[in-house]
């Protein structure tokens, strides 16, 4: 779910980040009820199994996503207009520290790497990784892991279920700065390297099937990945022509992905030319198409549960 990056040129010059605009408030949405719940009919997917399994915290069904400006919003996939949004509240993990990526957790909270940033060099320093409150967006502590286990400092990561509609998750991430797929423990904060990725800087979201799904911003042209989660490999794969890939000498791009009713969300900006995020969808069947243009906002982190529904009917 994703990563605010500056990236250097060719030449190696750093970039000055750039304030985000005005975000959106709480609209009024006939898609949510009086209590912030959105109405829909949850299936997972799983053959003989009409719901996602009854353990999961009710906000957890949602998208959540999180911006430059460490603002915690609450997105709706079935809006396909800034009215989307629904601000939740500022999270705050550290006066100097900015988000680098986004999960979050069946039982309702979200998982956070932060970081502090250079705005002249366009460099990041990883700080830890830090539990959030999805209903009120406050920052409830750094977890145990440390910053650099298993060469993991700033990484994209996504909840997966271990089995088919089963009811235990594991969190996946993907090294930013070499193509390597870990897991990573929120408990102890052990980290362990599975195997090799397609590229770099892979964003992750997963779902109650068990499947384990990553946009690659640096493949040419970028791609939707089915990763296979005990070896990195591909298992199936959307390539998404109408995005501009990273491996050339973009300077300044962000980028977060999530999974949602059968469909992916593409949060990406690539600057120049956008001046605020994009969200693009991906159906499988109909192709990707730009759903919220110029957002206002530069997202850096996408959340969503495996309590997500897998098909919306």
């Amino acid at each position: 779910m994703r990563h605010l990056r500056n990236l250097t040129t060719a030449v190696g010059l750093g970039v000055v980040l750039l304030s985000a605009a005005c975000s959106p408030t709480d609209p009024t949405n006939t898609n949510w009820n009086g209590n912030g719940n959105q109405q829909y009919w949850l299936d997972s997917g799983v053959p003989g199994d009409g719901a996602v399994p009854d353990n999961c915290a009710e906000h957890a069904r949602f998208v959540y996503v999180i911006d430059s400006d460490d603002t915690l919003y609450r997105f709706n996939p079935q809006v396909s207009n800034i009215s989307a949004f629904a601000e939740v509240g500022p999270v705050s993990c550290g006066a100097t520290l900015g988000p680098n990526s986004m999960s979050v957790a069946r039982d309702g909270f979200a998982y956070a790497l932060f970081g502090e940033y250079d705005e002249f060099f366009g460099t990041w320093t990883c700080s830890g990784l830090y539990r959030v409150d999805i209903q009120t967006g406050a920052c409830l502590g750094q977890t145990p892991f440390v910053c650099g286990s298993a060469g993991f400092d700033k990484f994209g990561m996504g909840f997966a279920t271990i089995t088919a509609g089963g009811i235990e998750d594991r969190l996946y991430i993907a090294n930013s700065e070499t193509a390597s797929l870990g897991t990573l423990d929120v408990v102890t904060g052990a980290v362990q390297t599975v195997g090799s990725l397609a590229n770099q800087g892979g964003e992750f979201t997963g779902n109650s099937n068990g499947e384990l799904w990553g946009f690659f911003p640096y493949e040419d042209p970028p791609a939707v990945i089915w990763v296979d989660k005990d070896s990195g490999a591909a298992l199936d794969r959307y390539d998404l022509p109408n995005l501009p890939s990273l491996s050339g000498t973009i300077t300044e791009a962000a980028w977060a992905f999530a999974f949602w009713g059968g469909d992916f969300y593409v949060f990406y900006q690539v600057n120049p030319p956008d001046t605020s995020t994009n969200v693009w969808k991906l159906d499988r069947e109909a192709g990707l198409q730009l759903y919220i243009p110029d957002t206002g906002m530069r997202i850096v982190g996408a959340g969503v549960s495996t309590c997500a529904p897998v098909i919306v009917r």
